[in-house]
């Protein structure tokens, strides 16, 4: 089998159970639809990130605050941070990262629209709720920072006013909630949604 890197020498020492690099490009394969020399790349760039192998909530915010420097990216960060720590260790390795650009870039519309909800899904419930849009959406506005809005700034009415917008156009059964299947119902018929969504994919690599 093809290993990532032969010397592990000036890697951070790690509790002995993060595994700090995997066990084969073979393996990565398997579980990702990305070629040996897309991985190999892509290891190379989170290596330069990330030379412990393992990323930290307080590491991954230090990274997204270079990408946004006039922002506020704590909240918007935890909640990315979420959708890639999959197994809830406190940090995520390069495979939850490469099998979450996996399902981003490569995947289905429903499995990217299923990741999408979950990562919205900030409270693990299963279900989507106005107030949980109004918190996701401020943490958006937060981390493209002030002088993105100087026309027009940000106030919390702005805020509940956008999110009720964007909740009732999905809450079709007016039930207060939105579970996977309503988010996927009203994404699935909106074709210039699923245009986005494609065109952001296709950015990510």
């Amino acid at each position: 089998m093809e290993a990532f890197e032969q010397n592990d020498d000036n890697l951070m020492i790690l509790p002995p159970d993060i595994r700090k690099v995997p066990k084969s490009l073979e393996e990565i394969v398997r579980i990702t639809k990305f070629s040996k020399s897309e991985i190999r790349l892509l290891y190379k760039g989170f290596k330069q990130e990330c030379p412990s192998g393992a990323v930290t909530e307080p590491e991954f915010q230090a990274i997204y605050s270079h990408f946004f420097p006039h922002g506020n990216c704590q909240n918007y960060t935890r909640f990315l941070f979420r959708a890639l720590d999959r197994r809830k260790r406190m940090y995520f390795t390069f495979e939850d990262y490469i099998q979450t650009l996996s399902v981003l870039v490569r995947g289905s519309i429903k499995e990217r629209l299923h990741w999408i909800f979950c990562l919205y899904d900030i409270y693990d419930d299963g279900v989507l709720t106005k107030q949980t849009f109004a918190t996701i959406l401020r943490s958006i506005y937060d981390l493209l920072g002030p002088n993105m809005f100087i026309h027009q700034p940000i106030t919390d009415e702005t805020i509940e006013k956008h999110s009720a917008l964007i909740f009732d156009k999905l809450d079709l059964h007016h039930s207060g909630t939105i579970d996977l299947d309503d988010f996927e119902n009203y994404c699935l018929r909106n074709e210039q949604l699923i245009e986005t969504i494609d065109s952001l994919s296709s950015n990510l690599v």
